[in-house]
């Protein structure tokens, strides 16, 4: 740690060495960094002036850091913890110590997924591409009004380029480590009077991988990802608009090898499989938009989502060359959804967004195991296969009021509620085995329902009395459902609901800008009573330790966030991040939770940075470099503390160097990621046959190009 903490300092200096005297000695007007506008509260406002923790991506800076999947945020968010539960499949959102480590198809996510507006209600929804992308929003805290809907842990919003007034188009390729190629183009413009479109496609395919299946010597770890987003936005009058949005994508890349703990060799990415590991995943949606200017202080908008998905990931869950668990799961996802908010400005200084809000949502899955040695090994040959099946069908509905009033000069007030209810159908659920190709199941087939309603909402503060500065407290409530657990299970009474879990979320911060706008500082400290957490515990079957949701207990987090960006020189920008959490199971309900036990994938302490210089090389050409870092400290991938589930700190490095025109009309760079090459789990889970890990990519380079047309 020492070593790389060396590295990053000397190469920071050495960027900052290339900044000339004449520079620094540039006026402080010319270094304002400029306002990021977001819709976080689902209107447009500035980040600076927002009085809610945020951490906002642009589409420049998605682009200099290389972030391609939702899985790549977490690298530059404080206390923000994004990791695949199976291999490289089915992220798992941890914001301020809050997520799921489920699998499952079937359970909701703790941090809400927007992607332009629409919510997507599974984790196995949240590995698609992120291309063509204006901006990324990271909410941070329960959003119990207009989001709503399982969001204890945050929101994360997902906002795509629209169509633009004059014909643009963008293509960019990649080429890099491990024979990976990516492309990406689009093109958007006006096709008639009151008419854009905009059409954008993104390829991504690696031929090798960076893993080694010891029974074969084969390689493991190729992608084989296509993406695609068509729009059409109609103005037919000032007072209307409409814009529709068609995408879809697949994905058929290999499922990554997983290690078993106890086969420690030293060589991370050399493991087994007996099967063939690969996924293949494919997605389809739209949403259509509708805005109505109805007078000049009320205007209405509808969204209406629909959102599929049919997937299938085949992996070898004991990562051996025995057939003990070999994977393969299969579910279909259908939801559609439709939302209405109307704004309304009572007065200068009042305004309320009232909606309402439906959806409807079904899960069919069916994961199997092949598991002859196991099985043979528990006395239960000739038995060769165990798995199960299910189908889930959610049904929610919310009505919703938020309000901002600023009550006196440079004080606001923020007040917010939503009542919601949900309801959710567990049907034909059971466990199998397989005997002679034949499924013959241990308990007749299971029909569960539940049926929850919750009001949640917010009341928080804010002063902007005090110049460049705005201070901010408030208190909110969020609410996630609860839910049925979709793994195996050896006994119907498990197939039971598990409650829902609550969250009261006591928080203040500030926002401040100093030296003329040359440097933006946010801070916020925050406390959380958490109740009846759901989290993934474990529990005895025939096969060993089986694992689903439950809840857990009560816990108390204490944390505190901090963001800096500033710009000591023209070009020179340098973004420093730090997040620290405390998190304490105080009432444990499961056995092996003991009070005390912190929550999974919950470091103490996490740090993120970015410094980026760029100058003029001719009266056209400029150069520019970057270099981004990470740290976070000890973390438990369980909440039970198991010594094989803790993963030590670590720090990640990437770095950028290219060239570009002063039009931004083209550009080439040179980029690097995990420069040190290091070595880290990705997550572990305990199965029938003990730990298992998965390992993060090691080092990658490459070289990208991209055209600009304007």
């Amino acid at each position: 740690m020492g070593n790389k903490g060396f590295q990053i300092t000397l190469v920071a200096a050495a960027i900052s060495a290339l900044v000339p005297d004449s520079a620094l000695a540039q006026t402080r007007e010319k270094l304002a960094i400029e306002e990021i506008v977001v819709t976080a509260q689902r209107r447009e406002q500035s980040l600076s002036e927002v009085g809610i923790a945020v951490t906002a991506f642009t589409e420049d800076q998605l682009r200099d850091l290389g972030l391609g999947q939702p899985i790549d945020l977490a690298a530059q968010t404080p206390n923000l913890q994004i990791n695949n539960i199976l291999g490289n499949s089915v992220p798992n959102i941890t914001l301020r110590g809050i997520g799921v480590s489920d699998y499952a198809a079937n359970n909701n996510p703790a941090a809400g997924v927007y992607v332009d507006d629409v919510s997507l209600t599974s984790p196995v929804m949240a590995s698609f591409q992120m291309f063509d992308i204006e901006r990324v929003e990271v909410l941070k805290g329960p959003q119990g009004t207009l989001y709503g809907r399982n969001t204890t842990a945050g929101a994360v919003n997902f906002i795509s380029n629209k169509p633009s007034e004059s014909l643009e188009a963008r293509a960019k390729v990649d080429y890099g480590r491990y024979d990976y190629k990516a492309a990406e183009f689009s093109v958007a413009g006006p096709l008639a009077d009151g008419l854009g479109g905009r059409l954008a496609v993104s390829r991504v395919d690696q031929g090798e991988g960076h893993q080694t299946n010891g029974r074969n010597g084969e390689d493991v770890g190729a992608v084989d990802r296509a993406s695609w987003r068509a729009m059409l936005q109609w103005q037919p009058s000032d007072d209307f608009e409409a814009l529709i949005n068609v995408h879809g994508g697949r994905d058929k890349s290999d499922a990554l090898l997983v290690k078993l703990y106890s086969d420690n060799d030293g060589e991370p990415q050399h493991a087994y499989a007996s099967n063939d590991p690969a996924q293949d995943v494919d997605s389809s949606g739209a949403v259509l938009t509708l805005n109505w200017a109805l007078s000049d202080s009320l205007s209405l908008t509808s969204i209406t989502g629909y959102e599929t998905l049919d997937r299938r990931y085949v992996e070898d869950r004991d990562g051996s060359a025995l057939i003990m668990l070999d994977a393969d799961y299969r579910s279909e996802v259908e939801l559609w959804s439709q939302e209405l908010r109307l704004i309304q400005d009572v007065t200068p200084d009042l305004s309320i967004i009232w909606g309402l809000f439906y959806s409807e949502d079904k899960v069919d899955a069916h994961d199997d195991f092949s598991s002859v040695d196991l099985l043979a090994l528990l006395g239960l040959s000739p038995a060769t296969n165990i798995g199960n099946y299910y189908d889930q069908k959610t049904t929610s509905a919310a009505a919703f009021a938020h309000a901002q009033w600023q009550f006196a000069p440079d004080w606001n007030l923020t007040a917010g509620l939503r009542y919601t209810e949900e309801s959710k159908d567990f049907n034909d659920v059971y466990t199998y085995l397989t005997f002679g190709g034949a499924d013959v199941g241990l308990f007749d087939p299971v029909n569960e329902s539940l049926d929850s309603d919750d009001l949640s909402g917010k009341l928080g503060i804010d002063y902007s009395g005090i110049e460049d500065l705005l201070l901010y407290a408030s208190v909110s409530k969020g609410y996630k459902s609860g839910g049925f657990q979709g793994q195996l299970a050896f006994q119907p009474e498990l197939l039971r609901a598990f409650d829902e879990e609550t969250l009261w979320a006591y928080e203040a911060g500030f926002k401040a800008r100093f030296l003329d706008s040359s440097l933006q500082f946010n801070g916020t400290v925050f406390f959380y009573d958490y109740q009846d957490m759901q989290a993934y515990g474990n529990y005895e079957s025939p096969i060993g330790p089986l694992f689903g949701l439950t809840n857990i207990g009560d816990v108390e987090i204490f944390g505190a966030e901090a963001d800096l960006w500033w710009r000591p020189a023209e070009g020179l920008d340098i973004s420093l991040g730090v997040g620290l959490l405390d998190t304490d199971v105080v009432s444990p309900r499961v056995a092996d939770v003991a009070a005390g036990n912190q929550l999974p994938n919950s470091p103490e302490l996490s740090l993120n940075g970015l410094i980026r210089y760029e100058f003029d090389l001719t009266d056209g050409l400029r150069m520019f470099s970057s270099l981004d870092f990470s740290f976070q400290d000890d973390k438990y991938f369980d909440i039970y503390e198991t010594p094989e589930a803790l993963e030590d700190a670590y720090w990640m490095v990437n770095a950028r160097l290219g060239v570009a025109t002063r039009d931004d009309r083209w550009r080439v760079s040179l980029w690097g990621r995990n420069l040190a090459d290091e070595t880290y789990r990705t997550t572990t889970l305990l199965s029938s046959v003990g730990f298992t890990d998965t390992f993060g990519i090691p080092a990658t380079y490459g070289i990208s190009l991209e055209y600009n047309w304007q």
